[in-house]
């Protein structure tokens, strides 16, 4: 049995998540949820879901959290104007909470923002990002940075292209391309929300390691 602690659970991408976590029996979800109350936006599951009270700014909180996982899904959207470390410091404060990090694994869903372009660039630097979402973008490539200097065993990336589509349908199936200097081909991509889950799942199942950019089929 693997046990997993599902960070940003309530959010849209947590959700779908979620809802097929809960299809694998050999996978016990824990989601964490900010308030008791928060139990409300948490989707319909085919199993019973288990759920836990964090407070992600609290050390000790994140701990008891994270003390029986063995896999983490770090499915948390932090909004607004975000310093551009703030993404780092949230992983930075998980790893801190979690003892024997060597053998946990941490799958975060990822940012097109930190995708790469031509000479050193990031897709957020682009202009035809988002301006709404640039503070999450600068994150994401701060974050993908710092990750790629952990070792490799103790992470993995998942990066959905900007055409990240909340109402897709469920088609299960997706395209995992390998990361490299150039990422501009992978922006023409998309994929739903639901077939990024599928990807999470399967990162979940057979714990992969690194950063992975997942679209759909053509």
């Amino acid at each position: 049995m693997t046990r997993l602690l599902l960070l940003g659970a309530t959010g849209r991408t947590g959700n779908s998540i979620l809802r097929q976590l809960s299809e694998h029996e050999h996978i016990q979800v824990t989601a964490a949820i900010r308030d008791v109350s928060d139990s409300s936006r948490l989707p319909k599951t085919k199993r019973p879901i288990h759920t836990t009270i964090v407070d992600i700014d609290d050390i000790l909180s994140l701990r008891k959290a994270t003390s029986e996982a063995d896999i983490i899904v770090n499915a948390i959207r932090l909004r607004g104007n975000i310093p551009r470390a703030a993404l780092v410091t949230l992983d930075k404060r998980i790893r801190e909470s979690v003892e024997d990090i060597e053998r946990r694994l941490i799958i975060t869903v990822g940012g097109a923002g930190s995708l790469h372009t031509l000479y050193g660039q990031r897709f957020w630097q682009d202009s035809t990002f988002p301006k709404r979402t640039l503070p999450r973008g600068i994150a994401h490539a701060e974050l993908r940075d710092y990750l790629e200097e952990l070792p490799q065993a103790s992470w993995a990336y998942l990066i959905p292209p900007p055409a990240y589509i909340p109402d897709g349908l469920r088609v299960g199936t997706y395209k995992r391309w390998k990361a490299s200097n150039d990422e501009r081909e992978f922006l023409k991509k998309s994929i739903s929300y639901e077939d990024f889950a599928t990807a999470v799942c399967d990162a979940v199942r057979e714990r992969w390691q690194g950063v992975h950019l997942i679209a759909g089929v053509d």
